[in-house]
């Protein structure tokens, strides 16, 4: 079992790897990420912990546990859990 400090970022060896192997697109909005955005930009692209730390800390170097968002997104996240990762569209024009 892997054990991980709960204040530890994820690895640089696993956001190379999430940087190449995951998709370009905020799992929470759904909107592409622009990947030549600075990393303190609100759209720049970060990795979500999709079970939190705080509630599964083994899960923390799992890449099937990361998933790409804005940094904006992620932050209005928090710690918890998001059930619908893709916000869904109205059926109507209001």
């Amino acid at each position: 079992m892997l054990v991980v400090s709960p204040t530890r970022r994820v690895s640089a060896r696993l956001v190379a790897q999430a940087r190449r192997e995951l998709p370009k697109v905020c799992h929470l909005c759904g909107t592409p990420i622009d990947m030549l955005l600075p990393r303190n930009h609100a759209m720049s692209w970060t990795l979500d912990h999709v079970t939190p730390r705080a509630i599964d800390i083994s899960r923390a170097e799992d890449i099937s546990n990361l998933r790409p968002v804005h940094r904006s997104c992620n932050s209005s996240k928090g710690k918890r859990l998001h059930i619908n990762t893709i916000k869904p569209k109205s059926s109507r024009r209001w």
